[in-house]
């Protein structure tokens, strides 16, 4: 009986450091204006340059294309978040990002040196399959996140998804352009 009592004494003691870290958790991933500004502006940067890299390494021509318009859209969005910032009455802000958000810009910055090192038909592939990946991957957070966000930021998510939806759409399209290419190749006979 007296174990039973310093386990439920233990755990009593316990619940409100759980608590607390599971509210700092909720915290954590609570969405702001700021929060979302300051994702939105480094990710429109990253595709902007990631879209230069398309144009400079792509071999095909789908490739260069879509680099070409990850430039143009992204540099236009930039604009768009950057006007919505200050209808919100914020700015972007490092400091507003969760220890969760720096860790996966971290990672999509080590995609994109990995990237620089491919060429030709790899480069086309590992290209187009990424920003596929990445383009889901910030629809899902905008959906999620608009329920969050003041008006003029909530305007900017609507204006934003379709944009990022077509620019996964002419990724899968690539992907599957570049995976028809590799595969239709005739293997290199060896030589002995």
């Amino acid at each position: 009986m007296k174990l039973h009592g310093e386990i439920l004494a233990f755990a009593l003691a316990l619940a409100p450091a759980l608590s607390f870290a599971a509210q700092k958790q909720a915290e954590d991933a609570k969405m702001t204006d700021e929060r979302l500004v300051t994702i939105l502006h480094d990710t429109n940067k990253e595709e902007i340059q990631a879209g230069r890299l398309a144009q400079q390494q792509g071999s095909s021509a789908d490739i260069k294309s879509y680099g070409e318009k990850l430039v143009t859209d992204h540099t236009k969005a930039d604009e768009q978040v950057m006007a919505a910032a200050s209808k919100a009455g914020v700015k972007p802000n490092p400091s507003s990002l969760t220890a969760h958000d720096k860790e996966m810009m971290q990672t999509d910055k080590k995609k994109m040196d990995q990237m620089k090192r491919l060429s030709g038909s790899q480069f086309d592939a590992a290209f187009a399959q990424e920003m596929s990946r990445d383009h889901d991957h910030m629809i899902s957070m905008l959906r999620d996140a608009r329920q969050h966000v003041s008006p003029p930021i909530q305007e900017l998510v609507q204006q934003t998804i379709p944009v990022l939806e077509q620019h996964k759409d002419l990724a899968d399209k690539a992907s599957k352009s570049a995976d028809q290419k590799t595969q239709g190749r005739q293997p290199q006979p060896v030589k002995r």
